[in-house]
């Protein structure tokens, strides 16, 4: 069973050249596919394949965790042990697509590690500094994750510090009492809280948040959407969007304010997209988080703004 899923696996990732992948990250190995990927590492078996899963535009996470792979410390470390693909999950072409639909993935960034028969190893959804980047290269390049320990857990989100024990020889007190077989698991590609809470993030007052707002245009993402917000100064609200899968376009008008005690709340019912709620939210650099409540691994929704 299980061989035969990394075989369909491999062959619906064998797809033909990515006809605009963006060269997110400078100085790699890069192939156009996973199929041309997987070539090389017949020829280079020590090496791993990386799915990179980036967007063109309107993801500041992103830039954080290029600037880090980009970094020459970071560069010099992995450069060496992956042949990459890169996907732009904001305008994939057809072939991206294709991959993006077999990974289920809908967030990024994303960075997706198989070994050399196509099997997923390990993936992350975050990169924080050069330590986790150099945690997360030593798993996979010195196979840590095929450690009798680790194994249990093959094809998960990277834990740093569960590979920190299994560096060690050791491991974690659910890992030992876990006794179900290596199985790959879907990937979670969706931005929790306690990521945000991590770079101890700004928390806007009404009147701040309000401000901020006004007359500006709010680039927003959901789980199936990419939406296109103009909040007039009035808290009337123009929408546009387009689903994430490309199979839709909408368009509508909706609503907008900030409560009293400094939530964002929108009202919008159009084209297949119901965005009505109030949340909590948080401001990291250019960027915000909206949560629906304050618990650490609450999913949460991302926003930039622009001028109009």
């Amino acid at each position: 069973m299980m061989i035969s899923r990394v075989v369909a696996c491999a062959l619906l990732l064998a797809v033909a050249p990515l006809a605009h992948a963006n060269r997110f990250l400078l100085g790699y190995d890069e192939a156009p596919t996973v199929a041309k990927a997987l070539e090389q590492l017949n020829a280079q078996p020590e090496k791993h394949v990386l799915l990179y899963f980036d967007m063109s535009q309107h993801c500041l996470p992103c830039t954080e965790v290029r600037a880090i792979l980009n970094s020459e410390a970071v560069r010099e470390q992995w450069r060496r042990n992956y042949v990459v693909v890169s996907i732009d999950l904001y305008a994939p072409g057809k072939e991206e697509r294709e991959i993006i639909d077999q990974m289920h993935v809908s967030w990024a960034p994303v960075l997706v590690f198989l070994d050399r028969n196509g099997r997923r190893v390990t993936y992350t959804r975050e990169l924080r500094n050069e330590t986790q980047a150099r945690l997360l290269n030593d798993f996979v390049s010195k196979r840590e994750y095929a450690m009798s320990a680790m194994a249990r857990y093959g094809g998960r989100h990277f834990d740093a510090s569960a590979a920190r024990l299994a560096a060690q020889g050791k491991f974690l007190k659910d890992q030992q009492a876990a006794s179900e077989p290596w199985q790959v698991t879907r990937i979670d590609d969706r931005p929790r809280l306690r990521q945000v809470l991590a770079h101890k993030p700004e928390r806007p007052t009404g009147a701040e948040l309000r401000k901020s707002l006004a007359g500006k245009v709010m680039h927003k993402e959901n789980q199936e959407w990419f939406l296109d917000l103009l909040l007039d100064k009035g808290n009337t609200m123009q929408a546009s969007g387009r689903r994430k899968d490309g199979l839709a376009n909408m368009r509508g008008t909706g609503k907008w304010y900030v409560t009293k005690k400094g939530k964002l709340c929108l009202e919008l019912t159009a084209g297949g997209v119901d965005e009505n709620w109030c949340r909590h939210v948080f401001k990291v650099g250019e960027g915000y988080y909206v949560s629906k409540d304050l618990r650490p691994d609450r999913v949460v929704y991302r926003f930039v703004l622009a001028e109009r």
